[in-house]
Order: C-alpha cells, then structure tokens, then sequence
C-alpha cells in the first residue's frame, strides 16, 4: 500500500502510527446499564445503529463519530417497548429500515438523519397481505428484499418505495413453503442470493429483479442436502462464499464468475469429508480475507481465487485465538481475537504475521470486552463497535480513529491549513464561508469545534490531531493532518 504523506517527517508519521490506536467511548447511552447496540451500519459518513437507552427501549440512533453528535433519532414505539429497527441501508439519498411503531407492526422507514425527516414510507398491510419485510439490498432504482406472505410463505420481492411498485419476484418454493432468501449481494449487474427450492434445497440462485431473470447458479450439494451458501463476497471479478458439497469435503470456500460452470471449490483447507467453516469474507485489496478452521485450530487466512493463493496467516497462538467480526479499514485488517481462550479484544493486521498487534485499552481490566460486538463497522475515519471496557459503564459503543486515515489526508489543493507544524494558531488558505473547523485525537476524541475564524489552539496539549474542515450543510472540504507543538 502507496501511503502519502503531508507535512511530516516520515519518521514522526510511523512514531505516532505505533501509538494512535487508542478505543474511545462514543457515549454511554444507558446511564444504568449496557445499552445493547446492534445493527451499527455505515451510510454517507453516518453511522446509523439501534440503542436502548433505558426509557425509549430500542430505538434508532446515529452518529457522526463524536458524542455531542451521537442521538436519539427517533422514538418510533413511544415508551420503553421499544421498534427494534432492524436493516439500515442507504438509498436515494435517505436511509431506509424497518421497525414496528407497536401499532402496525413493522414498516419500512426511512430517514434523512434528522428527527423531522424521519417517517414512515411503507406499511407493509397495505402490500398483498405482506406480513413482513427484511434483508433489503439496494439494486439501481430498486430494492430486492425478503417478504413474506401467508399465501406464499418467505421469499423473494422487490420495490420502488412505493405501494404499487412492491411485488412479488418469484416465488421460488411455490406455496406456503419458505425459499427464506438471504446474503443478498450484488455482483456483475445482478443479485445473488441463497435460498431453497424443492428437490434442490438451499443453493446459489440470481436475479435481476424479474421472474425470467430468477433462476438457479448451481446445485453444489448434488445429494440430497444444501450447500446453504454464505458470506457473499465479491473479491478480484469473483463473487466468493461459503458452501458445503456435501460428505465429499463439507463446508469450504467457493468463488463463481456467475455460471455454473465457473462455479468451483477454492482449496479444500481440510481435507476429506471434514470442512474447514470458512466465514467473516472480507474484501481487503487484492484478496478475500476469512477465519476458518485448519484441522487444528481458527486461523485468518486470505485468497485470491486459487488453491495455491489461498494462505493462511500462521499467528501465534499466544497472540490470539478464533478471529471473529473481521473488517477491512483504512488498509488493515481489524477482527476480534480471544487472548487465553476467554478475553475477547480488539486486533489489527497488515497480512502479515509480524504486523498483527493487539489493541489495548488503557486502564481496562474487563475480561472479554468485545464479547458484546456483534458487528465491527468501518465509517469514514473511525471503526464503530459494541465494548465493555468499563463494568462501571457497561456495554456500550466505542470508536477508533484510523491512524492511515490520519497518515494519508484527503486535503485539495486549494484548500489547506497552515502552518504544520504551529504553536499556537492555524490558519487557511481559500477558506469556505461559514466553514467549521473539528480537531479529532487518535483516540477518536472530538476535542475542538470553532468557526475557522477563529483557530486559536494554543490550549491544545501538544499531538498530533486529525482536522476535518465542514460547510453548514455537512459537506467536508477538508481533511488534514496537523501537529501541535
């Protein structure tokens, strides 16, 4: 990876890298407990999860990766029942998910991030006695999702957003029976998805949102069984998965250029009828990443689509055990590991064995604080997942702040601040009207907010701190790097 560097010795750049990497609280939501986020999902730079603060129940929250800007979007279900919003996803400018009002069961919502532009969009009563919706993924001008019926059972829809433009695709196990359609993923101008016919089971199917255009990849488990394909994973014009074949070699991991002739087997990892369980398929450069089983022990490995390129990661055991929640950010890798067979932390590598380190929270002496993550999501400058690092405040979310993001800028050329190093004042050149000026700690800490008028920062401790320069409508001009001395 091609790293740039602006303003700074390149010595000072990696000396301060070695030591960024610092967890910070995002906001203790429920004062009295954990508040038991789930769904964290990254859209135009906002996070958009579901909280419980201990009053509303769950509710929808979003962030911009500070805590003055972490809130309460919305009481949806007033009272302590809460909507549980489920299915975040970013479409035509606004966020949509569904969550139930405790009055007409679960809708399709959306949101433009704002209390006032959060409203209900779809009532699923209204569509052919659909009961419920889920599992959407954006597809050009529509959304394919998993609707169920009385009549049909789960399987497989689409929508415009609007009550006509909401139908039925295919229904792929014809009468009550559930095809239940999932790891939707597109790739190559289609959809591919897992879901279960009669006779066939649980395979590798695609669409293009018409009936004509549904149809069966492959029958990977040929016998009687699924190969219930998983972790859809689009790497090098390749879509990769987890499937099983059956007794033959059971679950491995596969890739598919879309027919079924180029449907295949990547490396049987464990050999014979014994599968190695592949999962967490992460896209990182040139390579799918996964953890999956070698016979002894859950080990990363990485592919690119051969048997001969699909590797594993020899880490010492010491270091870690059974990679979970992997994600690719800022040009690591970042995962969860367990450090004795029971403290589950955070983890980074740069694919290789020397560049795998643990991150630590200061000061934390809780065992297994990420045993809450569900989900590690990267957004923008930061990774947002669910901690106990504290028992006083419970499990609640966290951010880091990536120091590659801190390293490479996003500065443009007429836009930028000086002097680099300062003592005191920052200054800028073709400066915005109205323009805000944020300095962000590695830590993630959002630790100064002014007009960039006024960027006396002489009260700073000394540091290094990640600038981001915004216009009143949100909009970012600017993001650069600037040392306090």
């Amino acid at each position: 990876m091609l790293t740039r560097l602006h303003a700074l010795p390149f010595v000072l750049c990696c000396a301060l890298t070695a030591t960024a990497q610092v967890p910070a609280l995002l906001r203790d939501i429920n004062p009295t407990s954990g508040s038991n986020v789930g769904g964290i999902t990254c859209v135009d730079g906002l996070v958009f999860f579901s909280a419980n603060d201990g009053t509303t129940g769950a509710e929808t929250w979003v962030s911009d990766g500070t805590p003055s800007g972490t809130q309460l979007l919305k009481d949806i279900n007033p009272g302590a029942a809460g909507s549980g919003p489920v299915s975040f996803l970013g479409w035509n400018d606004r966020v949509y998910f569904a969550a139930d009002n405790g009055v007409d069961g679960y809708q399709l919502w959306s949101t433009d991030g704002t209390t006032a532009g959060t409203q209900v969009e779809l009532t699923v009563d209204n569509v052919q006695d659909l009961e419920s919706a889920s599992r959407f993924t954006v597809y050009g001008d529509i959304v394919i999702f998993r609707g169920e019926t009385e009549a049909t059972g789960a399987e497989l829809w689409r929508t415009d957003g609007t009550v006509e433009g909401t139908q039925l695709i295919l229904d792929i196990n014809p009468g009550t029976f559930n095809s239940d359609p999932r790891e939707f993923k597109v790739y190559d101008g289609r959809v591919y998805f897992s879901a279960y016919s009669p006779g066939i089971e649980q395979e590798l199917w695609v669409t293009d949102g018409t009936a004509e255009g549904t149809q069966l990849v492959k029958d990977i488990d040929e016998e009687i069984g699924s190969s219930t394909p998983r972790d859809l994973t689009v790497v090098n014009d390749l879509l990769f998965f987890k499937a099983s074949d059956g007794y033959a070699h059971d679950a491995e991991l596969w890739a598919t250029d879309g027919t079924s002739e180029g449907t295949y087997m990547v490396r049987d990892i464990v050999t014979g009828g014994n599968g190695s369980l592949p999962q967490n398929l992460v896209a990182l450069g040139n390579a799918v990443w996964f953890s999956a089983y070698d016979g002894t022990r859950t080990k990363l490995w990485h592919s690119d689509g051969t048997a001969a390129g699909t590797l594993s990661l020899d880490t010492p055991v010491e270091l870690f055990s059974e990679p979970d929640h992997l994600v690719a950010h800022g040009g690591y890798l970042y995962f969860s590991g367990y450090i004795n067979g029971s403290d589950q932390q955070l983890f980074r590598t740069d694919g290789t064995v020397e560049g795998t380190e643990h991150i630590v929270m200061p000061g934390s002496v809780v065992n297994g604080p990420l045993y809450p993550t569900n989900v590690i999501t990267s957004c923008g400058d930061h990774l947002f997942f669910a901690a106990n690092y504290d028992a006083a405040v419970g499990a609640e979310p966290y951010t880091l702040l990536s120091p590659v993001t801190v390293i490479e800028g996003q500065e443009t050329e007429r836009t930028r601040l000086y002097p680099v190093p300062t003592t005191d004042r920052l200054h800028l050149t073709n400066a915005p009207a109205n323009a805000v000026l944020r300095l962000y700690a590695t830590d993630g800490r959002s630790v100064f907010e002014r007009p960039a008028t006024d960027m006396d920062i002489r009260e700073l401790p000394p540091g290094l701190y990640l600038a981001r320069l915004t216009l009143p409508d949100g909009t970012t001009v600017l993001v650069q790097q600037v040392v306090k001395e």
